[in-house]
């Protein structure tokens, strides 16, 4: 089983260089963080989809997408950045946490999530896949979320 993780920041930067890796790669399950729906003003111009922009690049892969933050812009566009898993493997179950945020006065930051799916491995069967992305200016708050993931990590085990 092939478990590929990318943080794509940008995805209209980065996304031949993934396309590109992804062809030779060609893992069974991948995660990506820092995806954006609608957020014109992050760097590289995430305006568009990229959610949907990539489950019309992966052919043959289940695309599911947890959203950490969402907004909505003063003329009513929604906006969503979070995490994604895609999957070429049968799906048994999917879930989206919530990680700690708090408060840390003074320091840029903004809510995470951890997305799991527990997928269908044909030789080693239920296979469960955390992917996240930590918040990064905050220590209070990195380590938080490190906990709660050790703890979700826990109640599955």
């Amino acid at each position: 089983m092939k478990i590929a993780s990318w943080n794509v920041n940008s995805l209209k930067v980065r996304l031949p260089h993934l396309l590109d890796w992804l062809a030779s790669a060609k893992p069974d399950v991948l995660c990506l963080q820092e995806i954006a729906v609608h957020y014109p003003a992050l760097a590289g111009n995430a305006g568009h989809d990229q959610v949907a922009l990539l489950r019309d690049l992966l052919p043959g892969y289940q695309v599911f997408f947890g959203a950490a933050v969402a907004e909505w812009t003063p003329d009513g566009q929604r906006q969503r950045f979070g995490n994604l898993i895609a999957t070429r493997l049968p799906v048994l179950q999917l879930q989206h946490h919530p990680l700690p945020y708090p408060a840390d006065a003074g320091v840029p930051s903004m809510p995470r999530m951890c997305t799991v799916a527990t997928v269908r491995d044909p030789a080693l069967g239920a296979v469960r896949v955390m992917t996240t992305h930590l918040e990064f200016y905050s220590k209070r708050q990195r380590m938080a979320q490190a906990r709660a993931l050790r703890a979700l990590h826990g109640q599955a085990c």
